[in-house]
């Protein structure tokens, strides 16, 4: 297949189309039809994805070429804007890029995407908001392509900013009812709990590597190692903890981690094909995405990387116990993706980065399948809130094709073997039995970790199967006279539930073509997708052969060295086992009826309400953090009521009256009274103009030229001594404005010596004086010079004398450097220049002084000087001002000169 003339344009259109759906449909959807909604949100996404496969086979036509290398294709739109870093200048661009690692995830998002979009049409069909619903759903796949897409953390951001405001928009959907706008908040506000994070370790990468790109910040990791440096000298940890602890609270919020992910089972408040989208194909896979995207940065910050594998693990265990016992068939489903999450987080947080990633692949198949089998469930019984499983029962007769497709799935996120979960999550399980080299501090954290999702990964299959079985084998528990499982619909409201019994659909009934042939393509992805973990195909030559998903991965992604995979065996028996007695365990007990879980209830009745009460997070939550922001909250509306408008509003209007009473008291109808207040007047003005009032200001300078500018005043005649010596440099002139050189002036002022001492990888350090004394000698820290010696044998530090012409060096065992030209002589360097000793800067400043006297028209005199240090490189030094007589306003202070700067 020849892609050569396929232009890397394709990057930006696959962002771009869905972004024109989006607004076509937000700003014109409400004058066309539904079929024109429909051909605009499905038709955009459907070629965005065919943009992707374009664009993946031609990388992979180009790996074929390099296949040790992490090749890319890249396409600059345009610079975006540019900031100053201690490391110097670096713009961020409108940049897109494609490699191993997010090709894959583009073809995710947009094909997953495409497929819950064709859901959308048949399941919201009865919805009025119709266009508006299409227009978040394509800006949402727009932001996340966005995320995935973008070369550089900035970019990267706005996508990730964009997938937290689209989840907002589409949770809270039916804002009409309180509870789904509620939830909505909830998930802005968590998410935005995490950005912070995320902004506080981006700059901390950028502070250090000098750049936004995700690829100079891989290849510049080594950096990171060095220990974090706030002023007071590095500290025991290092830079790339740090960075990648903030990174990580990120991720906690975008992917439903302890302790953010309250937020994802209430997403449930929003639309199924949302749900799908959400836990699928977009959001909650960002976190992850970040990780294996800078995993060369994860990796040099082993105790960052345990955190998430144990948060990673502990969430998965966590998250399971919840499914359990929960009855609603789509919170069963998103404790599940959360208890999923963990499963990957703790992957990548062993170093296994690759079937980290490879869970996020399947669990898109299986997990997208699920909540669209769940949403074809709810439409067939008119139950499109949520419905409850024990309501149901015996829909496999009803509704054959959602029946197969759902049993794949479960089977597949059970790992049963020979499905695509069996694949990626022994592969998990294998990278956290294989870490115990990687954690030296904790060697057996490995073990801990794989014990956790063991016990996770049993009570996966137990509660997936026991969603099945309650939903589909059995007979049906529903309809009129069975309770109320679908008293209400998506809509917050009985007239969708009204409608399907209109309609005819009193029984349950399969799903239109529109919802279930989605349902079939995913379900052949979560039967055959894990089999991209053996190989690739290569279809792009005649030589057709397999290429592993690691091997495809490798050059994209980070490594914690060498693993021990010997255990693996354990780990695939165990894994396997756990899905198999899972679902023995749910088949023992829900196939057919049983009495052992209401027994089991009984028996413990509070763990099982501990546990359907979700551990009590949001009500402990509740009672700590959001009690106490009531509280502030409380307490600063009484200080605004005490203080701001009690004391300072009433004061201020306290004063305003006060004031305005004592000027009513000069309006007193009596003539000399008024006289006195002109008389006053009069001789305020008098003083004014009889008196010089000298203000002297000085500009930036310009090389080594200082301009001057005094006060105008009536009658105003000024002479100038530059160098204070007594003497005055002009004789007396109506102009107010001179400009000096003071290069080469022997002053009568001392030199000042600015160091700038090397960097050493953190953060830049800021130049301070050295000296101001004639005659001073010099001695410098050897440690602030960087790679100051010429041979390793000498070791004689440099000599250094302030002087009244400049600074004298003579080099001894030093590297110095005269501009950008090496040196061994001995040299004189005058104010305005600069001498460079090893990777530390010395900059000669000098002192500019001026005097300036003032005439007026009535012959008096008053004189004010003002004096500042300037050097040369960075910012202003220290600025002094004194003044003869008169007044004078402080100066501002004064960038550098810039004169011979090296």
């Amino acid at each position: 297949m020849d892609l050569s003339g396929i232009g890397n344009w394709a990057l930006a259109a696959i962002v771009v189309v869905p972004l024109i759906g989006a607004l076509l449909n937000g700003v014109f959807g409400k004058h066309m039809d539904r079929y024109g909604t429909q051909l605009i949100a499905v038709g955009s996404v459907l070629v965005s994805f065919a943009f992707a496969v374009v664009c993946f086979l031609k990388l992979h036509a180009l790996r074929e070429l390099s296949p040790e290398e992490n090749v890319r294709l890249v396409y600059h739109w345009y610079d975006w804007f540019s900031i100053n870093t201690p490391k110097g200048p670096t713009t961020i661009s409108v940049k897109f890029a494609m490699d191993a690692l997010n090709g894959v995830m583009a073809l995710v998002v947009t094909g997953i995407g495409s497929l819950i979009h064709i859901y959308s049409v048949g399941y919201m069909s009865e919805e009025k908001s119709y266009a508006r619903f299409f227009c978040y759903l394509n800006l949402f796949t727009a932001s996340m392509l966005i995320l995935i897409l973008g070369s550089n953390l900035p970019l990267m951001f706005v996508g990730w900013e964009g997938v937290g405001l689209c989840s907002y928009l589409l949770i809270g959907f039916w804002y009409e009812t309180p509870a789904y706008a509620a939830a909505g908040r909830k998930a802005f506000v968590a998410n935005r709990i995490g950005d912070f994070g995320v902004l506080l370790g981006m700059f901390m990468l950028v502070a250090v590597c000098g750049s936004f790109e995700f690829d100079v910040i891989n290849q510049n990791a080594y950096l990171l190692t060095g220990g974090l440096d706030l002023g007071s000298g590095p500290m025991a940890i290092s830079v790339a903890t740090v960075a990648t602890l903030f990174l990580f609270l990120g991720c906690t919020g975008k992917s439903a981690q302890l302790p953010l992910y309250v937020w994802l089972p209430d997403a449930m408040a929003g639309p199924t094909p949302v749900s799908a989208l959400i836990h699928a194909a977009t959001m909650v896979t960002a976190g992850i995405y970040l990780i294996c995207r800078l995993s060369p940065v994860f990796a040099l910050a082993p105790a960052t990387m345990a955190v998430i594998a144990t948060i990673g693990a502990l969430t998965a265990f966590m998250a399971a116990t919840i499914a359990l016992v929960q009855v609603e068939i789509k919170k069963v489903l998103a404790y599940s993706t959360v208890s999923q999450l963990g499963f990957m987080f703790a992957a990548v947080g062993c170093g296994a980065f690759a079937a980290g990633f490879f869970h996020v692949f399947t669990h898109a198949f299986f997990k997208a399948c699920l909540f669209l089998g769940a949403g074809s469930v709810m439409h067939a019984v008119g139950a499109h809130g949520d419905a409850d499983i024990t309501k149901l029962g015996g829909l496999r007769k009803y509704m054959p094709t959602t029946r197969w497709t759902f049993l794949v799935s479960c089977a597949a996120i059970a790992g049963i073997p020979g499905f695509s979960g069996f694949f990626s999550k022994d592969e998990v399980l294998v990278g956290a039995l294989s870490v115990g080299h990687y954690f030296t501090f904790a060697p057996w954290l490995g073990y801990v970790v794989f014990g956790l999702l063991i016990v996770a990964a049993t009570m996966t299959a137990f509660y997936m199967f026991r969603l099945y079985f309650l939903t589909f084998s059995g007979e049906y528990r529903g309809g009129p006279d069975h309770g109320d499982a679908h008293a209400h619909d998506d809509h917050g409201h009985d007239a969708h539930a009204a409608g399907h019994d209109a309609h005819g659909h009193g029984e349950p009934h399969e799903s239109p073509g529109a919802m279930t042939f989605p349902l079939v393509v995913l379900a052949v992805g979560a039967i055959f997708g894990g089999y991209l973990w053996v190989g690739l195909v290569n279809v792009l030559n005649h030589d057709a052969h397999f290429e592993p998903w690691v091997t495809w991965l490798e050059p994209a992604l980070g490594s914690i060295g060498h693993a021990d995979h010997s255990n693996a065996i354990y780990a695939v028996i165990l894994g396997t086992a756990a899905g198999l007695i899972g679902w023995f365990w749910a088949r023992a007990w829900y196939f057919t009826p049983s009495e052992s879980p209401a027994r089991l209830a009984a028996a413990w009745p509070r763990l099982h309400q501990f546990l359907f009460d979700k551990w009590r997070v949001d009500e402990l939550y509740d009672a700590t953090i959001l009690a106490g922001s009531r509280g502030l909250g409380l307490v600063m509306a009484g200080f605004d009521k005490a203080a701001v408008d009690g004391l300072f509003a009433k004061a201020t209007a306290t004063g305003v009256q006060a004031a305005s009473f004592a000027f009513t008291r000069i309006q007193n109808g009596v003539v000399h009274s008024y006289g006195a207040v002109m008389v006053v007047g009069m001789l305020g003005i008098a003083w004014w103009f009889m008196v010089p009032h000298v203000k002297l200001h000085a500009s930036e300078p310009t090389g080594t030229e200082v301009k001057f500018v005094a006060g105008a005043g009536l009658g105003y005649e000024y002479r100038w001594d530059f160098d204070s010596d007594g003497e005055y440099d002009t004789e007396w002139t109506a102009e107010r404005t001179q400009t000096h050189d003071y290069a080469g002036k022997n002053l009568s002022a001392p030199i000042v010596v600015f160091f700038t001492p090397a960097s050493g990888g953190t953060f830049g350090a800021e130049p301070r004086a050295l000296s101001a004394g004639v005659g001073d000698v010099i001695h410098l820290n050897a440690n602030e010079l960087g790679a100051w010696q010429k041979d390793a044998d000498q070791a004689t530090l440099p000599y250094l004398q302030v002087r009244e012409d400049g600074l004298y060096v003579r080099a001894n065992s030093a590297k110095v450097r005269d501009g950008m030209q090496p040196t061994d002589a001995e040299l004189t360097i005058g104010p305005g220049r600069s001498v460079r000793i090893g990777d530390a800067r010395l900059t000669i400043g000098f002192l500019a002084r001026a005097t300036v006297r003032v005439r007026n028209a009535f012959g008096y005199e008053r004189t004010t000087t003002r004096s500042l240090n300037l050097r040369n490189g960075g910012s202003a030094g220290e600025t002094q001002a004194h003044h003869d007589g008169g007044s004078a306003e402080p100066l501002a202070a004064l960038r550098a000169i810039e004169a011979n700067q090296p």
